[in-house]
């Protein structure tokens, strides 16, 4: 089957509008200080989101969603990383109403999703145990009691969970196999939120559940049963993760090659150098291949193709190019790059936790080698 790598004239204008969107309301100042600010990210930036319809593009229309394609809602993301969007639509939308939509009885889509799309409730996934990336690592224990469950746990790197109003946390339920999810108000009694400070500058935080009850209705899916579907949400996350990095690489990029053209020593532009031109092609070719890999396994979503090994080969360049992009465009401009008020460190420390989120590059090297070791069915 041939790969078509070019988007339809739908998706060009998303991306067009996007584009004008984050230039406008993103520029480096409002990127600095939302780091910096006591809020999780900007209220009227997640408003004008929502408006735009991009809370809800792959949501089904009978809950208020667009219903639109993968691909619709991919050529937003390299938009995000390019002006470094400070906002969680990754985690809250993606992952967050992804699960509902996947999981969710149709009651509780109807009471979720709608709110979701309209900017009025935003979902923090709270997913991570010990820092490791497999069912295997979830350890947070759900004891059955009075026909509903008590939650016991930490999670960490919970994305926005200050501004939450719904937690989607996974869990083992005491006695029983697999992993569950639950939903969980963000504000109930035993829920702890604490702060935790990154390099990257996002709004992340340690939640600690302390005998926290939560009834039958708040079972999100089956008992022991949600990891097929929340490992198929977090594959269509990886590959927004690593279009997002790609996003941020044309700007790396473009910092790169200009002040190689403009820094002049000695009498000439230090992009005379062939040692300064070769730092450059490597923060073209990290960015390509990582667009490349994102962009194939998009289009094999939007298919309905299995996707599990390229959504990993995909994460595991973006974990790669993150740190390649960022270390060879700090070699290009020397001590200045580091400067606080420079643009370059902004993406140098997003790149960071890029490199981790959602799986590091070992994590899915590994998982590719042995998805394509595993025998056809």
């Amino acid at each position: 089957m041939a790969i078509d790598f070019h988007f339809d004239e739908q998706q060009k204008l998303i991306r067009d509008s996007a584009r004008e969107f984050f230039r406008k309301h993103c520029p480096p100042a409002a990127v600095r200080a939302a780091a910096k600010a006591t809020e999780d990210f900007p209220a009227e930036l997640w408003a004008g989101m929502a408006d735009m319809g991009w809370l809800g593009i792959t949501v089904a229309e009978e809950f208020g969603g667009l219903g639109a394609s993968f691909l619709d809602l991919y050529v937003l993301y390299p938009e995000m990383g390019r002006f470094l969007v400070p906002a969680p639509h990754l985690d809250a939308v993606v992952v967050g109403a992804g699960l509902v939509s996947a999981l969710g009885s149709v009651e509780q889509k109807q009471a979720i999703l709608r709110e979701v799309v309209a900017g009025k409730l935003l979902i923090a996934p709270a997913l991570t145990d010990t820092g490791g990336f497999g069912a295997e690592d979830i350890t947070t224990e759900a004891r059955g009691a009075n026909g509903g469950y008590v939650l016991n746990g930490t999670k960490l790197l919970v994305m926005a969970a200050g501004a939450a109003n719904l937690l989607v946390v996974a869990a083992r339920i005491a006695g029983a196999e697999g992993v569950s999810l639950f939903l969980i108000d963000a504000a109930a009694p035993g829920v702890a939120r604490e702060k935790l400070p990154n390099i990257a500058g996002y709004p992340l935080y340690a939640v600690t559940f302390t005998d926290v009850s939560v009834g039958a209705e708040g079972l999100l899916g089956e008992a022991g049963g949600a990891w097929p579907a929340l490992e198929a949400v977090l594959d269509k996350a990886a590959v927004l993760q690593a279009a997002m990095v790609a996003g941020a690489g044309e700007r790396v990029l473009e910092i790169a090659v200009d002040y190689a053209k403009n820094r002049v020593q000695f009498g000439t532009p230090i992009g005379k150098h062939q040692a300064v031109q070769y730092l450059c092609t490597d923060v073209a070719v990290a960015q390509r291949h990582t667009a490349l890999l994102a962009l194939h396994a998009a289009w094999r979503i939007d298919r309905g193709l299995p996707v599990a090994r390229e959504a990993s080969l995909a994460k595991a360049m973006a974990a790669k190019a993150a740190a390649v992009m960022t270390f060879s465009a700090h070699e290009v401009h020397a001590g200045i790059g580091f400067m606080e008020d420079y643009d370059l460190s902004m993406y140098t420390r997003r790149a960071k936790h890029w490199e981790s989120h959602l799986g590091d590059r070992r994590h899915h090297l590994e998982r590719a080698i042995a998805l394509t070791l595993e025998p056809a069915a």
